[in-house]
C-alpha cells in the first residue's frame, strides 16, 4: 500500500509545481506594480520603469509617423501657425495645416505642425494651444469612429471624468475641451493624405 501512495503523490506534485510557479510569478508582478495608479499601469507596459513614457520625448524615437491634414466635420482644416495659435482654415493649400501625427504608444499620438514646428497641446481647462516641446499635454487618444472620422481626446486631462476633445466650431475657432462632445461633428476629423 505504501508503494501505491508514493507513486500516486509523485505525478500529482509534478503536475501542480508549474501552476505554483505561475502563481508565484503573478504575485511578484502584482507587487512590482502595486504603487502605480491605473492610468500609469495602462500607459506603461513595462511596469519596472513607471517614468519611461513621460521621459522619452526626445522626439519620440521609433513611433509611426504620418503626414496628414486634419479636415474637421465643420469644413475646416486644423492648423497651427508660427506663433503656436491653433485655428481652422478653409484653404486646402495652407502650409500650416500640414501636420505630423506620431504614435507615442498604442492609441496615443502627438500632433506637430510641420511648418510651425509647434505641437498641438491641451491644458487642464481644455484650451488648445501650440507648444514647442512635447510633453504629456501633447498626448491625444486617437479613436476611429463608425463614420470613418477620427476623434482626438486629451490623454491627460478630463472634465469631471468626461473626455475633452480637439474640436473646431462652424467659424473655425477651437472649442474648449470642456464643451466638446464625441458625437458632435466639431470633434470629428478626417485625416487626409498629402498628395
Amino acid at each position: 500500500m505504501r508503494k501505491w501512495i508514493l507513486t500516486w503523490i509523485l505525478p500529482t506534485l509534478l503536475y501542480i509545481i508549474p501552476y505554483l510557479y505561475i502563481i508565484f510569478l503573478l504575485g511578484t508582478f502584482s507587487l512590482a506594480c502595486n504603487d502605480m495608479t491605473p492610468e500609469q499601469m495602462a500607459v506603461n507596459v513595462n511596469c519596472s520603469s513607471p517614468e519611461r513614457h513621460t521621459r522619452s520625448y526626445d522626439y519620440m524615437e521609433g513611433g509611426d509617423v504620418r503626414i496628414r491634414k486634419l479636415f474637421c466635420g465643420t469644413q475646416w482644416y486644423l492648423w497651427i501657425d508660427k506663433r503656436g495659435n491653433v485655428k481652422g482654415t478653409q484653404d486646402p493649400n495652407n502650409s500650416y495645416s500640414v501636420l505630423e501625427i506620431r504614435t507615442v504608444t498604442v492609441g496615443i499620438v502627438a500632433i506637430r505642425g510641420v511648418q510651425s514646428n509647434y505641437f498641438l497641446a491641451m491644458n487642464k481647462s481644455g484650451k488648445l494651444y501650440g507648444k514647442k516641446l512635447c510633453n504629456e499635454d501633447c498626448n491625444f487618444k486617437e479613436l476611429i469612429q463608425e463614420n470613418k472620422y477620427n476623434t482626438y481626446a486629451s490623454a491627460k486631462w478630463t472634465n469631471n471624468g468626461k473626455e475633452m476633445f480637439v474640436a473646431l466650431n462652424n467659424k473655425g475657432s477651437p472649442i474648449k475641451g470642456k464643451k466638446s462632445k464625441i458625437e458632435n461633428k466639431s470633434s470629428h476629423f478626417l485625416p487626409m493624405q498629402m498628395s
